[in-house]
Parts: C-alpha cells; structure tokens; sequence
C-alpha cells in the first residue's frame, strides 16, 4: 500500500495538477484580500496592470517554452544543452527590450498617462528582468518532466505574495504602490532560490550555437502571435470595459476569471504533461499516437470539468459573496456564461497544443487572431448596443465557439482518428483507469 501511494505521489500528471492547485489556491486568497483592501477603481487599476505585465511574461514564455519542449524532448543530452543555451540567449535579448520598451513608453507618453500608470511603467520592465530566472527554470523543468520542483517554485513566488499582502493588511499599509513593491519582492525571491538550487540552468548558455537560436527564435516568433492573440481576449475584454464603461466594470468582470480559475487547475496540469508526450510522438513519427494523446487529453479533461462546473453554477451567488462582497453581485450572469462555455475549453486549448507540437504554429496563429480580431468587433458592437458587461461575455462565448470549429478543421486535415467518438472514447477509458487506481488505493487503505 505504501509504495502504491508513494507512485502516486511521484506521478508527473499529480505533480503538475499540484502545482496548480496550489499557485490557484495562493491567488484566490490574493485575489480575495485585495479586493477587500483596495477600492473598486483602484482594484480594477491592478488587474489591468497585472494583464500588462501578463501579456509581456507570455510573450517571453510563448517565444521559449514550446521551443525548448519540441527541440529538447527525446533527443540526447549535448543537443538538449545546446537548445537551452540558445533559449537562454534569446530570453535575455527579449527582457532587455522590454526594459527598454517600457521606459520609451514612459517617456513618450508621459502626458496621456495617469500618476498611477507612470509608477506602473516604471516598473513594467523590471519586473520581466526580475522573473526570467523562475519562469525559464519552469521551461526547462517542464521539458525535463520534474514537475515535482515546479510545485515548489509555485508555492514560494504565489505564497511570498500572499505573506507579504498580509503583512500590509496588518500594518494597514495597503497601497497599490505596495502591493507592487510586495508583488516585484516575490519575484525576485523565487528567482534568487531557482538559482541558488541551480535549476535555471544558465551555465548552458556558453553551450547554444547560432543554428539552434535561429531554429528557437523562428519556430517561437510563430507561438508568440498565437499566444499573444490569445492572452490578448481578456485584456482586450478589459481595455473595452474600462474605456467604454469604468474601471470598476473591470473589476466586476475580473470575478469569472476567478471563477474559472477551477477549470485552469485541470486544464493546465494536462496540458504540462500533454506538451512533452505529443512533442516526442511527432518528433517520432508516431501520428497514430499523436492523435491518440489529443483525444485522450481532451476527452479526460471534458468530462473531469464537467462535475466543477455543475457545482459553481449551483452555488454562484454564494461564493462570490465569499470570494468578494455583495459589491460584485452584478457579475453572477456573468460567471454563468462563462461557466457554460467552459466545456469548450480542453477542446480548444489540447487543439492549440497539438498545432504547435506538430510544427503547424501558423495555423494555430491564424485561428487565435481570427478569434481575437472577432472578440474585438463582437465586444464593440454588443457594448455600443446594450452597455452592459454582460455582453463582453457573450462576445468571449461566441469566439470561441468559432475557434474551436475552425481549429477543429484544420487538425483534422493534418491528422487522422481525431473524431468526437474517439476524442470520449479515450477520454473515458482514461477516466475510468483514474477511478480504479482511486478504488483500488482506498480499498487497500482501508
């Protein structure tokens, strides 16, 4: 029994779902404090600070991550040295241009900018500098599959925060100038501990070479766009609220993104664990197995969501009153939308990857522009038309369902066996091996 709980323990897919259940965890209660601690326009500042710097964390992470996954997974270990280096190279050249991007941006538009966002600008590209150590151990740690030290980079950047807002709240020294300062802190202790523990791998970078740095920054520049156009949704979302409403509809609107939070946890883990296995399959030459870990993926993760999103339809009232206050009461339809749209989430996001690890990033960058391009308009016209934060939901719905038929589409062109009936068939085998593993250790246990 005890070596059956330590291989569970140890299994990459309970690592990776770890590690984001705790980095949710950490953020809801951040998320929670704040809200109580910070105005309704203050607080929607914050969130729309945090979606810029966001936007630029995952322009660095699209250009590196599923570069250093495909061209590192299952090849030996000189050629794997030799994309790092090449990553780490790129990433550096990437953060000193953000730097310099955000004081350009300061400086040239000092005069339109608020007192507010010239504090937030100035910080903007220190706090990419600041963050590149953690977040590139976690590429290469993922590539690795040592989801096991993810998790603890997770719990030290997201509990640092936390820890931190607490103090502030107990000092009452809760300012959004603070919480920046305590948000910069975190970053830089998680990536002072990535270091000491030697998990960064920097010393890698005198190993790159010029073809690897070529082949990184060409097959990443196609991820960014699609990245980009994708994390842009909800920062356009915000963009439109705050100049066609207030900023307090962006905080209101900030809710269902907590709420969805839930559905992330699953879908992220199985989308770590996912990268690497559909990498090393297409590198292969095994489509058979590359169509069998799409619908495997996205089958298991469609029917795992389902029950989560059935309870927090139930109980959407209630937990908001828990999460924020009475306040943010509007944003109950609004969470249900999303909800409601949440099934099609696996679908899109396992289609998205596997484009990518079957080297056809610029259909992938195709199908979230068109997205995004359509969430612009539909967000536009259905404020204009009904002023309401209700209809930015809508719009969010109804581009998804376009990208996921339109996705569907094109990976059915590149692979076969990647039909619905498939796609639940592996799902359900998957989760009723997940269920017999759960019976059988609580029956020994027992």
């Amino acid at each position: 029994m005890a070596f059956k709980f330590l291989s569970i323990l140890r299994n990459r897919h309970f690592h990776s779902l770890l590690g984001n259940v705790i980095m949710a965890f950490f953020n809801v209660l951040s998320f929670a404090l704040l809200v109580r601690m910070l105005s309704l326009n203050a607080f929607g500042e914050w969130v729309l600070f945090l979606a810029t710097y966001n936007i630029l964390d995952q322009i660095r992470t699209a250009m590196l991550q599923s570069g250093i996954i495909k061209f590192s997974a299952g090849v030996d270990e000189t050629v794997s040295r030799q994309v790092t280096g090449a990553a780490w190279y790129i990433s550096l050249l990437v953060t000193l241009l953000f730097i310099a991007a955000s004081f350009i941006v300061y400086a040239a538009g000092y005069r339109w900018f608020s007192d507010t966002w010239h504090f937030f600008l100035g910080w903007l590209g220190i706090m990419t500098l600041l963050s590149l150590p953690f977040n590139f151990a976690t590429w290469v740690l993922q590539a690795a599959h040592r989801f096991d030290k993810i998790v603890q980079i997770r719990i030290l950047q997201n509990g640092s925060f936390l820890v931190l807002l607490s103090i502030l709240f107990f000092l009452k020294q809760v300012t959004l100038h603070n919480v920046l300062y305590a948000y910069s802190l975190s970053l830089l202790a998680t990536s002072i501990y990535c270091l000491f523990f030697k998990w960064t791998a920097l010393g890698t970078m005198a190993a790159r070479t010029r073809e690897h740095v070529k082949s990184l920054y060409h097959y990443g520049k196609l991820i960014v766009g699609s990245m980009v156009s994708s994390s842009l949704l909800n920062y356009s979302d915000n963009l439109v609220l705050r100049t066609m409403l207030s900023p307090a509809a962006v905080a209101v609107y900030s809710i269902p993104q907590k709420f969805m939070e839930v559905i992330e946890i699953i879908l992220r883990s199985f989308v770590a664990t996912s990268q690497p296995t559909i990498s090393s399959a297409a590198n292969n030459n095994d489509w058979p197995g590359v169509s069998r870990a799409f619908c495997k993926y996205t089958g298991t993760v469609t029917i795992m969501i389902l029950p989560f999103v059935a309870g927090l339809l139930l109980f959407t009232k209630p937990l908001i009153l828990i999460l924020a206050s009475k306040t943010y009461l509007p944003a109950t339809d609004i969470v249900r939308i999303f909800l409601l749209s949440a099934i099609l989430y696996p679908i899109d996001r396992f289609i998205g990857v596997t484009l990518d690890m079957i080297n056809k990033p610029l259909v992938n960058f195709y199908k979230n522009l068109l997205k995004l391009i359509l969430n612009i308009i539909l967000d536009i016209v259905l404020v204009l038309m009904f002023a309401d934060i209700r209809a930015v939901a809508i719009a969010s719905s109804l581009n998804l369902l376009f990208a996921v038929v339109f996705g569907y589409y094109f990976l059915q062109r590149y692979l076969s066996g990647i039909g619905i009936s498939n796609i639940w068939k592996y799902g359900w085998q998957e989760c009723r091996a997940l269920l017999s593993k759960i019976k059988i250790f609580r029956l020994q246990y027992k």
